[in-house]
């Protein structure tokens, strides 16, 4: 049985696009937008709108869900179902695929001449909900180390929140309970807001013996700050703290993707600069000094030889990250100095210790304290490889390839891959991914080269994923990832320019930005 066979459940029923391997993707370019400036900044980050409005029945557990509510949020809904949020450097934009309504721009006053930012740090973005005001969808959006939260009917910053001491890099929304999100930061933590709550404007911080008196070791300690937090709405509520003990020791990249936190469980998976993906609980309090947490359940840097840029929930134990490339010694010798470039990869792991956790014949059981022990939260050996691929065009250690991921209960995973400054992206189904394949074991003699003893294969082991056949032929033992395979969508006017892609509207537009504030759009074809 072929793969496209395999998903049919009837060998008369017609598949989806996203189900025919042969098929090119029925998408086609309906809309561009480009700035007239000469020399405007590019768009680099984007978020459509996530809902829809069966999302109600999900939302809070379905809390909310009346005939009163129903129709107010079928109001909101027909509003901005096409709704995309996109910045640029200093400015935010609401665009409107398919209705005649005019984009909204908000815009930040100039950076204070001390801020000093890497090339790579980005105006992140993001959709949220207020469970005080439910059908008023909010754009939480990040300038450096600050937060904002931005009220689209409105049309202005409903509060400002600070807290991280470095740079963030990305900020992800719970899927269940929208008024939470997170903010991961180059100061190695993450920082879980509540946006029902107000900032704190005086501390509230224990004491650390001998003292009595509260703390004000501040923020880099996960503490409340001695200034005020912020104006308007949203709190920090938790933080996940960087540190020895179990944390992040660089800077946590991602926690990206509308599934880093768990749909069902209080998890939340993050990743790094560390090479290290960290899976912890999350339960907010509500109290009023802030949860600090340094021991994950999960932490492992053997997923991924490069840094690991995000980390998405594809079920209930297994995860999909992926990393940019990495500089790798070539094994010639062992004073041999010389590196070559491998190429990223994109990763689906199994987390095997979910249900040492979580047990599912014992849901109603609740732990105020959940803690693991050392080899969880140091190095962890509970994961599985299902599938491991390697992107394509690796020529430097520096760029890395975007990834976004659309994902619900009747879709299929779709991944987009971008580069940055591309004329295309790549387009793939999660489900078409093939298995990682096994280690040969024992392996066999290959010339007069014998790799039957163990130390042998831990040797050979150590090599996988040498391109470069440094260890003679002992490399002929190894088996590199095979490289990505899809779908490559390109733009019609053949420029290059694009750096980033997300799906939205269930799967039936693709909004692309790129250089000098340029948007691009795809439509599916009716068929």
């Amino acid at each position: 049985m072929s793969e496209e066979q395999s998903y049919r459940q009837h060998d008369n029923e017609p598949q989806p696009w996203y189900r025919s391997v042969q098929k090119p993707p029925p998408f086609h370019i309906i809309k561009k937008i480009s700035s007239r400036q000469p020399n405007a900044s590019a768009f680099r980050s984007l978020a459509s709108f996530p809902w829809h409005i069966d999302s109600l029945t999900t939302l809070w557990k379905g809390s909310l869900y009346d005939q009163e509510t129903l129709k107010k949020w079928e109001t909101m809904i027909f509003a901005y179902s096409d709704a995309v949020a996109v910045t640029s450097d200093h400015e935010l934009y609401i665009f409107f695929i398919h209705s005649q309504k005019d984009p909204v721009c908000s815009r930040l006053p100039a950076d204070p001449p001390e801020l000093t930012l890497l090339p790579a740090d980005v105006m992140c973005i993001s959709w949220a909900l207020s469970l005080n005001a439910p059908f008023e969808p909010l754009v939480i959006f990040s300038r450096a180390s600050l937060l904002y939260v931005y009220s689209v009917p409105r049309n202005s910053v409903l509060g400002y929140l600070r807290g991280h001491g470095g740079a963030i890099t990305s900020i992800n929304i719970h899927p269940v309970n929208p008024h939470l999100f997170c903010t991961t930061s180059r100061d190695h933590s993450t920082r879980i807001y509540d946006l029902t709550l107000s900032p704190h404007q005086l501390p509230n911080n224990t004491h650390w013996p001998p003292s009595t008196k509260p703390s004000l070791a501040g923020a880099a300690h996960g503490l409340h700050m001695t200034e005020a937090e912020g104006s308007g709405i949203g709190r920090c509520v938790v933080v996940l703290m960087g540190g020895r003990s179990g944390g992040h020791q660089a800077a946590v990249l991602g926690a990206v993707g509308h599934f880093a936190f768990h749909p069902e469980l209080p998890l939340i998976a993050t990743c790094g600069l560390d090479r290290a993906v960290k899976i912890w609980v999350v339960r907010p309090t509500f109290e009023d000094r802030l949860k600090r947490e340094d021991k994950p359940l999960f932490s492992s840097s053997r997923i991924h030889k490069g840094r690991v840029l995000s980390v998405t929930w594809l079920q209930h134990d297994l995860l999909l990250t992926h990393s940019g490339p990495a500089l790798m010694r070539t094994y010639q010798d062992p004073m041999n100095k010389t590196v070559h470039v491998e190429t990223g990869e994109l990763v689906i792991w199994r987390w095997l210790g979910i249900d040492r956790f979580f047990p599912p014949d014992k849901e109603d059981i609740s732990q105020d304290l959940l803690r693991g022990c050392a080899s969880d939260y140091q190095e962890s050996s509970s994961f599985k490889f299902v599938s491991v691929n390697a992107f394509p065009n690796a020529t430097t250690p520096y760029i890395a390839p975007n990834l976004s991921v659309f994902h619900s209960s009747i879709h299929d995973p779709i991944l987009l891959c971008v580069y940055p400054e591309s004329s295309s992206f790549l387009m793939l189904n999660a489900g078409f991914l093939p298995a990682r394949r096994p280690f040969p074991f024992p392996v066999e003699k290959r010339g007069n080269v014998s790799v039957e003893d163990g130390e042998e294969v831990i040797s050979a082991a150590d090599r996988m994923g040498d391109g470069q056949g440094g260890g003679g032929e002992m490399s002929n033992v190894m088996q590199l990832p095979p490289e990505i395979v899809g779908w490559r969508v390109g733009l019609n006017d053949h420029i290059s320019g694009l750096h980033n892609c997300v799906m939205g509207m269930g799967g039936q537009v693709i909004i692309g930005v790129g250089a000098k504030k340029q948007l691009w759009i795809w439509q599916l074809r009716e068929k």
